[in-house]
């Protein structure tokens, strides 16, 4: 597995809930609207890839995190991993949306995290003592929120270029600091590594989101590593860095044993005005005791694809990334 940074100069607008509001954004960028956009990007590079390529993508990749410098950060799982439960440090620990790789790495070990030991940043991130050193001088200080979401006012006209009634709104951005970006993780078949690449490099051209003609969501890949996994010497399931959707055969045997969030997808279809249905998966940060497969699933029926003229039925990759972990002590196990 490899990490790729990602580094948005002009900005990024991201909003897959469905909302259909511009003011409304994404602090990241999930793993099913990343998979779709690189999807899309390959078929346009390498030729027309055929709805068997979209049912079936020859790369899984995690959502889209934070970081800042070298220090990366992933989504706090949904289980309670803080040490003892002081309630005058409810409302802080609340505020902890991210972790660092060193708090991370302790909690795939089965260890408790000391709340009083850890750094805590603007944005909802939290660090070790030694990465928020790294952090000072890396970054021009750790004091600073790593990224921004600022409202725009603009105005919508007409084609000939008038005022429309109720033409003004607001368009959120996100804005990132010099040093500071998105990364993902990605699996990828050894085969196709290059053709991945190509497909990363044209979609870093056309752009990622919403409004990418005036450039918001283009970016560079700013850095290139292998992406290591820690041994653990008790490992008893798996944390998902990716939204999940399984399979049905699966669905059983991965429910005996979970710890999990639900989160309900929705949005638009690429360069149409046809809207995807919701579709409810388990969210980033869910523990399952079985490895976790997941599923590709078709947003569209082959009906509406040929009364649209879409070569693809807008399907999904909820295939997910995931990390050894031991098992969490708030799991039971339930019998079906």
């Amino acid at each position: 597995m490899k990490i790729l940074k990602l580094s948005f100069p002009s900005g990024l607008h991201v909003e897959s809930r469905g909302s259909g509001e511009p003011d409304q954004c994404d602090e990241f960028i999930h793993s099913d609207t990343l998979s779709a956009a690189l999807c899309i990007s390959w078929s346009a590079l390498h030729g027309k890839a055929g709805p068997d390529f979209f049912l079936k993508p020859p790369f899984i990749v995690s959502s889209a995190f934070p970081f800042i410098g070298s220090t990366l950060f992933f989504p706090v799982p949904v289980w309670h991993i803080w040490q003892g439960r002081d309630f005058g440090k409810r409302k802080e620990i609340k505020k902890v949306r991210w972790l660092s790789r060193d708090i991370l790495d302790t909690v795939l070990q089965g260890k408790k995290v000391d709340f009083d030991s850890i750094s805590t940043l603007p944005g909802g991130l939290a660090v070790s003592a030694a990465e928020r050193k790294t952090l000072v001088t890396g970054f021009g200080g750790a004091e600073k929120k790593p990224w921004q979401i600022v409202e725009r006012q603009r105005i919508r006209v007409d084609r000939l270029g008038l005022q429309q009634d109720g033409g003004l709104f607001f368009f959120a951005q996100q804005f990132f600091a010099p040093q500071a970006g998105l990364y993902f993780v990605v699996n990828c078949d050894e085969n196709v590594q290059g053709k991945f690449r190509a497909a990363l490099d044209f979609l870093s051209d056309s752009g990622l989101g919403g409004d990418r003609n005036s450039g918001v969501g283009h970016f560079t890949i700013s850095d290139e590593q292998d992406f290591s996994i820690n041994r653990i010497k008790k490992k008893a399931g798996w944390l998902t860095l990716s939204l999940l959707n399984p399979a049905p055969e699966e669905q059983n045997d991965l429910l005996k044993a979970t710890v999990y969030n639900l989160t309900s997808r929705s949005g638009w279809i690429s360069n149409t005005t046809l809207g995807r249905p919701p579709i409810q998966t388990f969210s980033e940060g869910s523990f399952f005791r079985q490895r976790p497969k997941g599923r590709v699933v078709e947003m569209i029926s082959e009906k509406i694809r040929e009364e649209q003229g879409l070569s693809h039925s807008a399907s999904r990759d909820f295939r997910p990334v995931v990390l050894p972990c031991v098992e969490p002590d708030v799991v039971r196990e339930v019998r079906r």
